[in-house]
Formats: C-alpha cells, sequence, structure tokens
C-alpha cells in the first residue's frame, strides 16, 4: 500500500510540474508572459519558507493555529507577510495574463515553489546550448 501512495504522490507530483511547462508555453505564446518565471518562483519560494517555518515551528500544526489565533506574533507576522507577497503576485500574473491563471499560478508556486525553482533553472541551463552554431 505504501508502494501505492508513493507511486500516486509521484503521479501528482510529475503532473504539477508538467502543469507548469505546459502553462508557460501556452502563456508566452498567447501573452508573452510566462507566470512560472525564475524570478516568480523565486519570490514565491520567500511565500513558501514563510509557511513552512509556521507550519514546522509546532508539532501537529498548532503553530497555525497560534498563528492565526493571534497568541504567536512571529508566526502571525510571517503569515501577514506571506499573504502580502502572494496577494503582489496575484495582482501582477493576473493583470499581464488572466485571473483564473493567476489564480492557479500563485497557490502552486506558494506550495511548491522549492521544487518549481529549480525545475525552471534546470530548463534554462538545458536550453542554453540549443542557440545557433558559430561560423
Amino acid at each position: 500500500m505504501t508502494v501505492a501512495w508513493l507511486g500516486l504522490a509521484f503521479g501528482v507530483f510529475m503532473a504539477a510540474l508538467w502543469s507548469v511547462y505546459a502553462l508557460n508555453r501556452l502563456c508566452t505564446a498567447r501573452y508573452g508572459y510566462a507566470p512560472f518565471s525564475v524570478p516568480n518562483a523565486a519570490l514565491m519560494l520567500v511565500v513558501n519558507l514563510l509557511l513552512l517555518s509556521v507550519l514546522s515551528g509546532h508539532p501537529g500544526g498548532q503553530g497555525l493555529d497560534e498563528a492565526l489565533a493571534g497568541t504567536d506574533w512571529s508566526a502571525s507576522i510571517k503569515l501577514l507577510a506571506a499573504a502580502l507577497l502572494a496577494l503582489g503576485m496575484l495582482v501582477i500574473i493576473g493583470w499581464r495574463t488572466r485571473p483564473w491563471i493567476a489564480l492557479y499560478a500563485v497557490p502552486l508556486m506558494a506550495v511548491g515553489a522549492i521544487a518549481i525553482l529549480p525545475s525552471l533553472l534546470f530548463q534554462i541551463l538545458a536550453s542554453a546550448g540549443d542557440g545557433p552554431e558559430p561560423p
């Protein structure tokens, strides 16, 4: 059963990464803008790390409960900063493409930027040699 869950998790992960590249190709062709660009993913990595720092502060998700209740001020400030950065990214991507694209891209980057950013960087490195041959 554990192997089946691992296989399912890997399939979901690969489908999410495939959707990143597919949406980038579509948006680049239609709007001239890639919502999953390296700067966007790098900024959303900050959001991802802020959320992880709140959730990993206490076992069982108590850090999130305390942050939302206002009893842990540092966690509340982290959540507020993460929300403001994500909202800003939502506005930027929604303005440059379509709001529904932003509503998909921003939450995906908020939870998956730690995997999306290296994947985008590897794609850039892999395509670096695709230029014209020197004479």
